[in-house]
């Protein structure tokens, strides 16, 4: 829940400015225009209501998806849509955003084929014995994700050389709310397969019954 909690915040990002002009035309205090509640009464709506709907969207994307793998390259559409919506991008930088929505599209392509590799090997019973080989695989793997981080910065370094200090703003509050809670959830689903792969090994190398020979 708190990933799409976070693309909530997301949403509350990308209405902010269009809040923030809203608030400079309110008339001054003991002139409200006709037709309008009390003063303060319909800001405090327009405030609540953009960012409320972007969450409820997301979190009835998850009811529907239930979480499966299938719903990744949904996730993953929705990230892409968030980053660039919190951009705002400007007509002169919308030329650089292709290569980074490839690289986050790829990134994103990896790590579900190293997730699926890693739950097809545990439900056949495949996962590897030899403690030398799960540490290259886990080396290769670590390479794997390397690379396509290092993609997605070489993606990111002309358009972000262009960017205002606003856009910058918010692409850091962006990554604090959204991209940060994602690292963390993926890291401790790779955590708990490493604990499985290696309590699986360990299962193996001590015998059926775990305690070994006496």
């Amino acid at each position: 829940m708190s990933r799409f909690i976070a693309y909530g915040f997301a949403a509350l990002l990308t209405a902010a400015p269009s809040l923030a002009i809203a608030q400079t035309a309110q008339p001054m205090q003991g002139q409200p225009m006709q037709g309008q509640p009390m003063q303060g009464m319909p800001m405090q709506g327009m405030q609540g209501m953009q960012p409320m709907q972007g969450m409820q969207r997301m979190q009835g994307m998850q009811g529907m998806q239930g979480g499966r793998i299938g719903s990744r390259d949904d996730v993953t559409d929705n990230r892409v849509d968030i980053v660039k919506a919190a951009l705002q991008l400007r007509p002169d930088q919308m030329q650089y955003w292709p290569a980074v929505e490839e690289a986050i599209r790829a990134r994103a392509e990896g790590r579900r084929q190293r997730i699926e590799n890693m739950m097809s090997h545990m439900e056949e019973g495949q996962l590897d014995r030899n403690f030398v080989q799960v540490l290259q695989n886990r080396a290769e793997n670590l390479s794997e994700r390397g690379a396509e981080l290092k993609k997605l910065a070489d993606a990111w370094e002309p358009l972000y050389s262009t960017l205002d200090n606003a856009q910058k703003r918010r692409m850091r509050i962006l990554g604090v709310l959204v991209l940060h809670r994602m690292r963390e959830g993926l890291e401790a689903r790779r955590d708990q397969m490493d604990e499985e792969g290696a309590g699986a090994m360990m299962g193996a190398s001590t015998g059926e019954g775990g305690m070994g020979r006496e």
